[in-house]
Formats: structure tokens, sequence, C-alpha cells
């Protein structure tokens, strides 16, 4: 008697899970995301434990049934999980919005010494260099500090012939000094007269080069200033601008770039 339960409840439970398969129907998939390359993105349903991965152009097939749940990973797309609704199953269409997912690295310095041999312990105890933001004069506030590479003059013992020649050299100094400070005083006088003449620097156009809209928002290289100018005149906010806000900024740019190029577009026709 115990033996012939088993075997009902056995064909009763392989019944259950072929009926499962057999109520799921196949879909058409797309992943919709501002990549280039949308080849072999994972789509895994775990309530069937089946899965397949999209063409070149984002597209797959996957059996489901309500209520099933899709997860969606790759290695440069942030990873997602969804539901399988009723409007996928009247439709059979699957429909699928991502974002490129971004990682970015603060630069470290690994020295050849004072190190355990652990990378994370090193990783941690590593110095982080901060980034120089060079712009106009930004030379001129740069203080370079004798190293051990520099040479070493000791004045105290050279020549009578070394002492003339520092003496020479220490009038020619003075005068460089006397000249350098006339010489400032007019410069100064010269940037207070053009200030007002003096053309605003763009804040986009210091933190991007004209290739970065080009690339990522296909901004026709003619129009890439009259784009960086549109965006600034719709109250572009600068804090955009701070590594916190990356993201942000990048879906802004995108943004703007849609409406930029649509109404040049109506400008055309």
């Amino acid at each position: 008697m115990k033996h012939t339960l088993s075997i009902l409840f056995f064909f009763t439970a392989t019944l259950f899970l072929f009926s499962q398969n057999d109520s799921r129907i196949e879909v058409k998939g797309k992943i919709i995301v501002d990549l280039e390359d949308l080849e072999n993105i994972t789509i895994y349903n775990t309530s069937s434990n089946k899965g397949t991965i999209t063409d070149s152009l984002g597209n797959f097939k996957l059996k489901v049934a309500l209520n099933d749940e899709i997860k969606i990973s790759s290695i440069q797309l942030i990873p997602f999980t969804t539901k399988i609704t009723d409007a996928v199953i009247d439709t059979k269409v699957l429909k699928v919005y991502l974002k490129e997912y971004i990682n970015t690295l603060d630069e470290v310095v690994l020295l050849p010494y004072d190190l355990t041999g652990d990378l994370a312990t090193d990783a941690l105890d590593a110095k982080v260099s901060e980034p120089i933001v060079f712009n106009f004069e930004s030379f001129e506030n740069f203080e370079m500090p004798d190293d051990y590479h520099s040479k070493v003059d000791n004045i105290a013992v050279g020549s009578q012939n070394d002492r003339i020649r520092y003496m020479a050299n220490g009038v020619a100094i003075l005068g460089l000094v006397t000249n350098w400070i006339f010489k400032n005083r007019n410069k100064d006088k010269k940037k207070a007269k053009d200030t007002r003449l003096e053309t605003p620097i763009s804040n986009l156009s210091q933190a991007f080069e004209n290739s970065y809209f080009i690339e990522n928002y296909k901004i026709p290289e003619d129009k890439v200033q009259a784009f960086i100018a549109f965006v600034e005149d719709s109250q572009f906010d600068s804090s955009l601008l701070e590594p916190k806000n990356e993201l942000k900024l990048i879906e802004y740019l995108h943004a703007k770039s849609k409406v930029f190029l649509a109404l040049k577009n109506e400008e055309k026709n």
C-alpha cells in the first residue's frame, strides 16, 4: 500500500511540473539601453530556472507565465529584476529599459616599500592622488621645491671667481625682481581694465572635450558649441559637474541632447 502511494505521489508531482511548463507561453523580448553592443545579455526566469541571451540587437525569446520573476544581468548594465504581468501575457511582448553601469575608481598610487603583501590592506593604506586642475595662469601658482634629484651648490666654499659671479648674479636678480614688480603692476592694471571685455568661460567646455558630446550624444561637430550654450541657458545647475552627481549629469545631458537635436531638425524642415 505504501509503495503504491509513493508511486502515485511521484506521478502526480511529475504531471504538476509538466503542466506548469505547458502553461508557459513564449514571449518576444527586447532590451532597450543606450549601448552599441547588446549581445549576450543574460535573461533568466528564476521561476522556471530557464534562461536565454540576447542577440546583437537586444532581442530574445523566453517562455514565461504570469508572475514569473525575470532577472536581467550583464557586465556593462545595472542588474534588473521584473515580474511578468497580464499585459505581457496578453501581448506576448516584453520590453525592458535599462541603464548603463558606470563605475569610476579613484586613482591609487602603490609604492614599492611599506607593503604588507596583502592587496586589500595595501590598497586601503595607499595614498589617493588628488586630481590637478589646469586653468589659465595655474602654472604661475605652482611651487617646485628641491628634491633629492636637485643639484647642491655650496657658495660658502666657492672660489674668488665664484664669489664675483654670485655678486654679479645678485645684482642681476635684483634688477629682475624690480622689473618683475613694475611689470606685475602694469599687468594688474591691464587686467583690471580688460575684465569687462573678457569672454566668460563655459563650465561644460572646461569639463568636457567636443568629442565627448559628438560620440556620446550624437551632436554634430559644428553644433557642439551651440549645444553647450543651449544647455547652460536652460538654468543649468553647475553642481551636476561634481563627481558625486555624474549619473545625474549624464541623464540630464542625454535629455537635453534629444530636445536640441529635435529643434535643429525642425529648423531644417
